[in-house]
């Protein structure tokens, strides 16, 4: 009897710890199954996730072993795949309905199309009315001359059989082959005032919140060395307007470039600073982007002003008459490089509709602060009113540039 109860617990144990792929018959599953899913198929990829055991997601730190499935209208894409999921970012975590989440593969997949890589984020934009500016914003970015621009794709999501709506998968920012490759002893860096990095240092003139992202455990020297240069650099633009000094230290097409993307997307988290990266390569100068975080109080009509220009962060260069020229002479290139936008628009618009009529009705827009005012209109006015934002910033610049 002794021997039975000890069989029967040792089955009952590997029974439990047994690979989620393998159905009660030990017939290995080849497809998470969509067959009592009633959301009807909106023309973007779906993807389907079940956690182990159904175990819901419930913070930002516990990373739940998944599996991971792309299906079209009919069947699936992709074959399983092995991965952690857990909820990501601040505010969209913290405060709405539709939550955030970061994935992490086994080993490296080519996501949706998309470049290799074992890290990615499921972007929610809960507050995008359009679900689309962030492509657009990083679609602006890559009309510039910014090394790296994240990438992204739609998909309709559905976790342990639970629809979630339409969700940006989005390539994460970090240095890795196929993200922002950079030398071996480099560095990426966040001003953000979450500042909740382990690694991290205030810079001595503006006190602005500097995160170390990369590399993940700097040595003394590393730390010693990137905390220098930052507060050298900001020291010399403090210096007076006629002296070029920065230039040694900054790449000033990047600073440029990235500064135009945010002052035509109308976005201010420069001003806090919120999600401002910059990197420095091991032999090069400190170099504005990647750009990130487009779908909060974004291509807002009549947000006007060269946007962030009197930021702790921007303000010094603006005080510079080299800076200012470079501006004068760079926007023209800018702004030529930016015909096509709203064929872009128009086309990723038309791509997503149907997948944002679903969206909307799961995820109605309620929020009391920050409203740009197109969060109770139809989808087709929505996108309209982010064509002609966009279209005014480009004029408006062409107006203040030249005048700086």
């Amino acid at each position: 009897m002794a021997i039975y109860v000890i069989a029967t617990l040792i089955v009952l144990f590997f029974s439990a710890c047994s690979d989620d792929s393998a159905s009660a018959s030990g017939v290995p599953i080849t497809e998470l199954s969509i067959e009592d899913f009633e959301q009807p198929y909106t023309g973007v990829p779906r993807i389907v996730i079940e956690t182990r055991k159904h175990k819901a997601i419930k913070d930002r730190e516990t990373e739940i072993p998944a599996k991971m499935q792309i299906w079209n209208e009919y069947e699936p894409e992709s074959e399983i795949l092995d991965l952690t999921i857990r909820g990501r970012g601040n505010t969209t975590w913290d405060f709405y309905p539709k939550k955030p989440y970061a994935i992490k593969f086994e080993t490296k997949q080519s996501l949706l199309g998309m470049a290799k890589a074992k890290k990615w984020v499921m972007l929610a934009n809960y507050r995008d009315r359009t679900l689309i500016r962030n492509a657009v914003a990083f679609e602006l970015a890559r009309k510039t001359s910014l090394v790296w621009t994240p990438s992204g794709k739609f998909a309709d999501v559905i976790i342990n059989g639970e629809f979630l709506g339409n969700y940006y998968i989005c390539e994460k920012i970090e240095v890795k082959k196929n993200r922002l490759e950079l030398d071996d002893d480099s560095y990426l860096l966040e001003f953000d005032t979450s500042y909740d990095e382990e690694f991290k240092f205030k810079t001595e003139y503006n006190d602005l919140p500097v995160n170390i992202k990369y590399p993940s455990e700097p040595d003394k020297i590393q730390y010693n060395y990137i905390t220098d240069y930052i507060n050298e650099t900001e020291k010399t633009l403090q210096l007076d307007a006629d002296d070029s000094t920065y230039l040694d230290y900054v790449d000033q097409n990047s600073f440029i470039d990235y500064f135009t993307v945010y002052a035509l997307s109308t976005n201010s988290e420069p001003m806090h600073p919120k999600s401002v990266y910059m990197h420095k390569d091991k032999n090069g100068k400190l170099s504005a982007g990647p750009v990130w975080d487009f779908d909060y109080s974004t291509f807002k009509l009549n947000k006007t002003g060269l946007i962030n220009q009197k930021t702790a962060l921007f303000k010094p260069f603006f005080e510079k008459d080299s800076f200012k020229e470079a501006f004068k002479q760079r926007w023209p290139v800018i702004k030529d490089s930016l015909g096509s936008m709203n064929a872009f628009i128009d086309s990723l618009a038309n791509y997503v509709k149907e997948s944002n009529e679903q969206n909307i009705k799961l995820w109605p827009i309620n929020i009391s602060a920050h409203k740009i005012g197109d969060e109770e209109k139809s989808f087709d006015e929505a996108i309209e009113m982010l064509k002609k934002a966009l279209q005014n910033k480009i004029k408006e610049l062409d107006k203040l540039v030249p005048s700086l």
